[in-house]
């Protein structure tokens, strides 16, 4: 007996991606506070985050892109920088060199609550490229980057304090951005559905295998932090570890969650605001005293708790103002 597999239509709402969207940001909210996976979830959050952002690319030409990036991610780049601008006013962190700072697009320059959103121009100058050299040139593209990892690493300009427009983050994330392209154009993540029945649970195996292998080469390059421009000790290494983790996750995801849940699906529309907003929810005086006095299960507590005070702004904001969604 065959599975039959499920249609993917770039149309269609597709349940799972809602879900390993959830999953994406969970790890990115959580890696940013002090836990004993800390150093794990910085090893793949981001590629994972990036891997599903080229998994749900549409082909457009470079003056489509151009448009629809602006206003997906350079106006809530913008946005999302003034509030938090506003934000450091108030928690006294604001300097002069602040509002010069966000135009040339250096986060490492800001306060704490503003860096995160070197990811919405890291992913806008990928789509950029991918725009140029689509799919199939992404592959050779992706080649080129791991190149330029090794000589930025050689030549000592791969630094954030010298990162104009999140050039470098880019850089490092877009073969995880090609491998998500490639996946869905190749359909590589269907394989699945075709085996028999009697051996669909090999399915799980493989790729909780890949997830426990990738862990496992952590301790060979680790620690990671892209923002940081540190790709780990062995840049190769970590883009086959990070692979594994993010391709085995998204597998596992694909064959277990296809099912449809409101609240998962509300957080999914706004990982863009929950991702810009949740460091400075980190960085208010009673979040980080209770932090201070807390364990791995207060961060886990405050990360979810995190979401779930966002995602009522994920609401409001879907109703009275997508352009915090990137719609």
């Amino acid at each position: 007996m065959v599975m039959k597999a499920r249609t993917i239509d770039p149309g269609s709402r597709m349940d799972w991606i809602d879900w390993a969207k959830f999953f994406a940001i969970f790890f990115v909210v959580f890696g940013h506070l002090r836990s004993p996976v800390g150093s794990y979830l910085f090893c793949f959050h981001m590629p994972f985050f990036f891997l599903i952002s080229g998994f749900l690319q549409k082909k457009r030409s470079f003056g489509e892109e151009l448009k629809h990036s602006a206003r997906a991610l350079l106006m809530p780049y913008v946005i999302y920088n003034f509030l938090l601008l506003v934000y450091s006013y108030f928690t006294k962190e604001l300097k002069p060199n602040y509002p010069l700072m966000m135009l040339l697009g250096n986060q490492w320059e800001l306060s704490m609550a503003c860096r995160p959103l070197w990811f919405l121009l890291s992913l806008f100058l990928i789509r950029m490229v991918y725009s140029l050299v689509g799919w199939k040139g992404s592959i050779w593209a992706a080649v080129v980057c791991i190149a330029l990892v090794y000589i930025g690493r050689a030549t000592g300009t791969m630094m954030p304090q010298n990162d104009w427009f999140q050039v470098w983050p880019a850089v490092i994330c877009f073969p995880f951005f090609a491998l998500g392209a490639v996946t869905r154009q190749l359909g590589l993540h269907k394989f699945a559905d075709g085996w028999k029945k009697e051996f669909s649970e090999m399915v799980y195996l493989i790729a909780a295998a890949a997830v426990a292998l990738g862990l496992w080469l952590t301790k060979f390059y680790g620690p990671v932090n892209i923002f940081r421009c540190a790709p780990g000790k062995i840049p190769w290494l970590f883009y086959l570890g990070a692979s594994l983790i993010a391709g085995g996750l998204f597998l596992l995801i694909y064959k277990a969650f296809d099912m449809k849940n409101a609240f998962v699906r509300l957080v999914s529309e706004g990982t863009l605001l929950i991702f810009a907003v949740h460091q400075a929810i980190f960085q208010h005086a009673a979040v980080r005293e209770l932090l201070r006095g807390g364990n791995g299960w207060t961060s886990l507590g405050v990360a979810l708790g995190t979401i779930f005070v966002l995602s009522g702004f994920v609401w409001l904001a879907r109703k009275y103002c997508p352009i915090l969604l990137g719609k």
